[in-house]
């Protein structure tokens, strides 16, 4: 069986490894330590108590929901965390807006013709129009990299 890169370290570079990772995810916080980082319920580290923080480099381990949830919640690319990819490292949100004005469109001429009929009340087309436009836009839009953003 394959092992990984990381496994494949001695203890000292996996120290430097995991140390170096949680530099960028502090780095990407604004704090000098993963322990001053406060979320926006007022949890210190994240959740992890700065015990736990200090074996994550005396053992060494990789912080894996540490690192997940600074990617998350600061909208970076793990590539930059991870690897220190810089390139593009801000996630950003791209929208089809071709698909979702053909969408709204559809929605929107379905929604008059059903008010025609007597399906629906006219008066009632904006507001289900909105939010099912906004629905279908939330549904459609992915997070990628600025550079790669069209």
């Amino acid at each position: 069986m394959a092992h990984t890169y990381f496994k494949n370290l001695d203890v000292e570079a996996k120290k430097q490894y995991v140390s170096d990772v949680i530099n960028r995810c502090c780095e990407v916080w604004g704090v000098s330590e993963p322990f001053e980082i406060v979320d926006e319920h007022g949890h210190r580290g994240l959740g992890h108590t700065a015990s736990a923080m200090k074996m994550w480099i005396s053992r060494p381990t990789m912080p894996w929901d540490f690192i997940l949830t600074t990617a998350l919640k600061k909208n970076i690319s793990l590539d930059y965390l991870l690897l220190n990819v810089t390139d593009g490292n801000q996630l950003t949100d791209q929208k089809p807006v071709e698909l979702l004005e053909l969408i709204d469109k559809c929605v929107a001429d379905s929604l008059f013709e059903s008010a025609e009929f007597g399906i629906v009340e006219h008066s009632y087309i904006s507001a289900i129009s909105k939010k099912i436009s906004s629905k279908i836009e939330d549904a459609l839009t992915v997070k990628v990299h600025k550079d790669k953003a069209g």
